[in-house]
């Protein structure tokens, strides 16, 4: 199991969705360990929460 604690964002900014996961180690949003972009704001989570899986079934 990964030792690391994600977590999800997502957010509105001149007009898109981003989500983005962060570890607890490096929470800048600068730096995300992963991030998108998204028309809507359901399609921003279902890509985190997507990618949240797909890390946790690669550790």
């Amino acid at each position: 199991m990964n030792a690391n604690q994600l977590h999800a964002r997502v957010f509105r900014t001149a007009g898109e969705w981003y989500a983005d996961v962060d570890d607890e180690l490096d929470p800048q949003p600068d730096n995300p360990v992963w991030w998108g972009s998204y028309p809507t704001q359901p399609a921003a989570f279902e890509a985190a929460c997507t990618h949240l899986a797909e890390l946790q079934q690669a550790s």
